[in-house]
């Protein structure tokens, strides 16, 4: 039986338990929607994982795909372009890419940048949906990997992975029609312990070497760049960095790295992973004069699994936000003014209490508006047509099994 087909049978027979006791009152029964990338991958639960859900021209688009090179379904590609109108799944179109990640609207344009090419790595692409109408352009010079497109101070500006420039970013003063590498800036240098002055860097890459620029978002009047970036002063062999938060600089049209190592301000009360992790901004939006982020560790090549929320109005005033212990945050939204969190809860019977928190003006308090049991956790949200709507993921580990309903949509009311 088909996955959607499944879910839905499930919440009908009531063989999925019902929701958490405690949130028993929010408790809500979804409307399977279905489950679009089934088609595409019908015997691949992994990338069928809803990456992202966002809301354009009257319709609800979703990214899906794979673009890890390990195991399940690794190289995922290409994938279909799905947008809902309310009635009914289209695909608009198709990427050359192994997943879809972002869509990133900037005014009448929507775009989607090219997060795993499966074209030579000479030029990374971009993908315009104008008029509804999609073009592919293939003019980001050496793109390997573009994981986020922001506009910013009047430009376009993409980071990722690629390789033979100075960093992993690149600029467009013309939206989008041309693309050049960013600089990169001189920055802090840290020796024996101690921070000197501002140095000419160099990004390593090659020969173990892998670095990125995994997020671009905006804090106060600036944009930043959430990376793992290995370098060292220029001309210098035996110091060795990792840069971990870049600053743009538009009017030198690059990125200085001002951060190292994993001790990022933006994560205050962080219990640390291994060593060697580096904590990232995943998800962020911005309400008032803050901007609210989810963190993530990186996990299997490109993907992340989340660890808080948190938000911030510059680098020195950062504070993660109260969510229940045993409640982990897959996506975050502003609507009306207000932030609203997905999260997740594994039930010990089996399978997933999904709620979404609404938090109160100053971010102090948050409240459990829905809850409702499903066999997966939800990795995505977006409120379309006065309603909310989900998209189901699934993960890896040793101890996990993929689930068979990954990539199903479910729908409930929106509640005010």
């Amino acid at each position: 039986m088909r996955p959607a087909l499944l879910f839905a049978a499930a919440l009908i027979t009531g063989t999925i338990a019902p929701a958490e006791t405690a949130y028993a009152q929010r408790a809500v029964t979804p409307v399977v929607v279905g489950s679009p990338f089934e088609e595409r991958w019908p015997e691949a639960p992994y990338p069928r994982n809803i990456w992202t859900m966002q809301v354009f021209d009257g319709r609800l688009f979703l990214g899906a795909g794979n673009s890890s090179n390990f195991d399940p379904s690794p190289n995922a590609g290409p994938v279909p372009v799905v947008s809902y109108d309310g009635k009914r799944f289209h695909t608009e179109f198709s990427v050359d890419e192994e997943q879809i990640a972002q869509y990133y609207p900037d005014g009448h344009v929507l775009l989607i940048p090219g997060h795993d090419s499966r074209d030579d790595w000479s030029f990374g692409n971009m993908y315009r949906r104008t008029d509804r109408h999609w073009t592919k352009v293939r003019n980001v010079p050496r793109g390997l990997h573009i994981y986020s497109v922001q506009r910013f101070h009047g430009h376009l500006i993409a980071a990722g992975g690629s390789y033979g420039q100075p960093i992993d970013a690149w600029i467009s003063g013309d939206d989008g029609a041309n693309w050049k590498p960013a600089a990169l800036l001189p920055g802090p240098v840290s020796r024996d312990g101690q921070v000197t002055g501002a140095a000419p860097l160099e990004r390593l890459v090659g020969k173990g070497y892998f670095g990125r620029l995994w997020s671009l978002f905006e804090l106060g009047d600036a944009l930043y760049a959430s990376a793992t970036a290995p370098m060292r002063p220029v001309g210098e062999t035996g110091v060795q960095t990792v840069a971990s938060l870049f600053q743009f600089d538009p009017a030198q049209e690059g990125f200085m790295p001002i951060i190292f190592g994993s001790s990022v301000p933006l994560f205050p009360d962080l219990q640390a992973g291994a060593s060697d992790k580096i904590p990232l901004v995943r998800r962020w939006a911005r309400i008032d004069d803050q901007t609210v982020y989810i963190g993530g560790w990186q996990h299997n090549d490109h993907q992340w699994l989340p660890f808080g929320v948190y938000a911030a109005t510059s680098l020195e005033q950062t504070r993660r936000l109260p969510l229940p212990d045993d409640q982990i945050p897959w996506d975050i939204l502003v609507h009306k003014n207000r932030l609203y969190c997905l999260t997740a809860k594994s039930k010990s019977e089996g399978g997933y209490a999904v709620t979404i928190f609404r938090f109160d003006r100053a971010l102090e308090h948050a409240t459990p508006i829905l809850t409702f049991a499903a066999p997966t956790f939800a990795r995505s949200f977006a409120v379309f047509r006065r309603q909310f709507y989900f998209g189901l993921g699934t993960e890896t580990g040793k101890s996990v099994r993929l689930s068979e309903a990954a990539g199903t949509v479910l729908r409930t009311s929106l509640i005010p």
